[in-house]
């Protein structure tokens, strides 16, 4: 024998029954030794089901499941590892599966010696070449299979005993050796965080609250406990201008045994791929049961080019700042993103975000009425592309609240949520929702899920006080508010709810102390003086309060400011005529502080005025 590397299918013929036959076989390609992993993938699985993984009525339906459909899900009895060995010899692209039948044998065998599951997890991802003759490899796994498969049940059973509740995938680790490829690092960690929250019901927690614990535990059992969670996913990412490889574990944090590991690489062009091969075999490894969907999802990856997907993820990084500046720089890379891809729906979602946040009270630098249409189109077109983006149906829900589309919005926040239970900014946004509508109880359960998705989330924490003080329980708001602070004490929002909160309860000084806070935080916005002017009105210092006022609509003759605010501004005053006049001008606008109307108690004193409930009514608030 010449070779060392024979193959059991010769190249010139096509051998063996269909059903064993390999994607790249039956689409025409030169068959190798991985077309032979395959089959005896087949085989395997039909060893430990009884099954084939591929069926149809007619050659032409096997042959479509076998190209595009995924296996048939395996009994949850067969054990872990052995699953994930025959999921990886199904993979319908030959790079993801094992090159040759000696690594499947080596596996299969460190299973039947019940080695440890570090080294089992160093065999499921060996690319080392060792050279053994595919049919001696093929002999050896058979064998192994006849005589250890039945006690492969018994002696391993399931690596938990128990269906986990909550994972936490911290943050991937950047070494590519360039410090400014952490907004990669940190966007690849969303990416599998929002897949895996959508491949199942497990709740999956947010980056933002794995990545403080990362920080501030000494230890992976302190990460567990600070997070509530039972397993946790430590991941490694390397990359170059051709390859992405992420190496993985799972970790018991209980004892910080490693009970998973695999690497995943593939072309920088196959990074979609990556995510679903990652998603997958975490799901393999922790026993999820992955919803149809998205098992269906997960199977029918696209490509997307690398430029685009940087774009995307540097948009993202931008995003996260959430800061009227940062979202300007998150559309340019959103903008370059869609004129690289015009089908990348991910792209779209992202931009009607930004477009959405840019029309608000806090953070608007535009009106309402030049964003949020934006905000819609750029919502629609995502989901057009991918009626299954979570991200697209939340957004649009967000457009449809401020549009005062009660129904619509209820029933694309509650599509997103059904689409990703573990998507914590839809819940905050459903939970606004439901506050403007005075539904208190159900608000609170919202926003109450979106901290446990996220528990060291800013945003989340600040609207947990927000709802809190809008429901009347002021101390309760403060309390949290305070907490939210001491995780950043120099996050505006939080600083901006305290201060209302602390004014509510009458502790007047502390909320001038506040608002004066956020006045230097935000470079004296607009906003911000509209805050302070409120609070100065309500603890009796008008002459303060008329200052502010005189700037802010000096201000407004030269940029954009709220009418909301300034309507805010007389109220607090007394103003009820001069108040409602910029009411009117804040509906014009579509301004989103007037889909909270019915629940801001300091529309009190014009509550009863015919102009006041003609705006509730035109709204649908009564």
């Amino acid at each position: 024998v010449q070779s060392r590397e024979l193959t059991l299918t010769r190249p010139d013929a096509l051998a063996g029954t269909l059903s064993h036959m390999a994607p790249e076989v039956l689409r025409g390609d030169r068959a190798d030794t991985r077309s032979d992993v395959w089959a005896l993938g087949v085989l395997l699985y039909e060893l430990v089901m009884g099954e084939l993984p591929f069926t149809g009525r007619t050659p032409f339906e096997t042959s479509s499941a076998i190209l595009g459909d995924a296996p048939k899900p395996m009994n949850p009895r067969v054990p872990l590892a052995l699953r994930l060995v025959i999921e990886r010899c199904l993979i319908k692209d030959p790079a993801g599966r094992y090159q040759r039948a000696q690594t499947v044998a080596d596996a299969l065998d460190a299973i039947k010696r019940r080695r440890a599951w570090p080294l089992v997890g160093r065999l499921l991802v060996s690319s080392r070449r060792r050279t053994l003759y595919a049919a001696v490899g093929a002999a050896l796994l058979l064998s192994v299979l006849v005589v250890a498969a039945d006690r492969l049940r018994t002696e391993f059973g399931a690596t938990f005993s128990k269906r986990i509740s909550t994972l936490a995938l911290l943050p991937l680790e950047n070494a590519t050796g360039d410090p400014g490829a952490d907004y990669y690092a940190e966007g690849m960690t969303d990416a599998l965080i929002s897949q895996l929250g959508a491949a199942s019901e497990v709740r999956v927690l947010s980056r933002a609250s794995t990545m403080r614990a990362a920080r501030t535990a000494k230890t992976v059992a302190d990460i567990g406990a600070q997070l509530g969670t039972e397993v946790i996913v430590q991941g490694v990412l390397r990359r170059s201008s051709e390859q992405i490889t992420i190496d993985v574990r799972l970790v018991r944090p209980s004892d910080g045994s490693v009970l998973w590991s695999e690497t995943y690489e593939r072309n920088a062009r196959e990074v979609l791929a990556l995510e679903a091969d990652l998603v997958r075999g975490l799901a393999g490894a922790v026993q999820l049961t992955l919803k149809p969907a998205a098992r269906e999802r997960l199977s029918t990856i696209r490509a997307v080019s690398p430029e685009v997907y940087e774009a995307y993820l540097k948009g993202r990084y931008e995003w996260n700042q959430r800061t009227p500046k940062s979202l300007q720089l998150a559309i340019e890379h959103f903008t370059r993103a869609v004129e690289l891809d015009p089908t990348y729906a991910p792209a779209h979602a992202a931009l009607a975000d930004c477009f959405n946040q840019l029309g608000t009270v806090m953070l608007g630098t535009g009106s309402p009425r030049e964003y949020r249409p934006r905000a819609a189109a750029e919502a629609i077109k995502a989901l057009q592309i991918d009626p299954s983006s979570a991200e697209a149906h939340a957004a649009l829900g967000y457009v449809w609240h401020y549009e005062w589309r009660w129904a619509d919005a209820e029933k694309e926040f509650r599509r997103a949520i059904e689409l990703n239970p573990s998507y914590s900014l839809v819940r905050i946004w459903y939970a606004n929702l439901l506050m403007s509508r005075l539904r208190m109880r159900e608000a609170l359960e919202q926003v109450t899920a979106a901290r446990e998705l996220d528990p060291f989330s800013l945003i989340v924490n600040t609207n947990v006080g927000w709802i809190l003080e809008r429901a009347g329980r002021h101390e309760d708001a403060i309390a949290q508010l305070t907490q939210t602070l001491a995780l950043d004490s120099t996050y505006v929002q939080a600083r901006w709810r305290l201060a209302g909160a602390l004014a509510s309860a009458g502790r007047f000084t502390e909320a001038l102390n506040e608002g004066n806070r956020v006045v230097a935080l935000s470079d004296s916005s607009s906003s911000a003086f509209a805050m302070l002017a409120i609070i100065d009105a309500r603890a009796g210092r008008r002459a303060e309060a008329r200052a502010l006022l005189d700037d802010l609509l000096a201000r407004s003759r030269r940029e954009y400011v709220p009418s909301a605010l300034v309507a805010m501004v007389f109220n607090a005053l007394g103003d009820s005529e001069r108040a409602l006049t910029w009411l009117e001008k804040a509906f014009a606008e579509q301004s989103n502080a007037i889909a909270y109307l019915a629940v801001d108690y300091q529309n009190n004193p014009i509550q009863r005025d015919p102009r006041f409930q003609a705006l509730l009514s035109r709204t649908g608030l009564k």
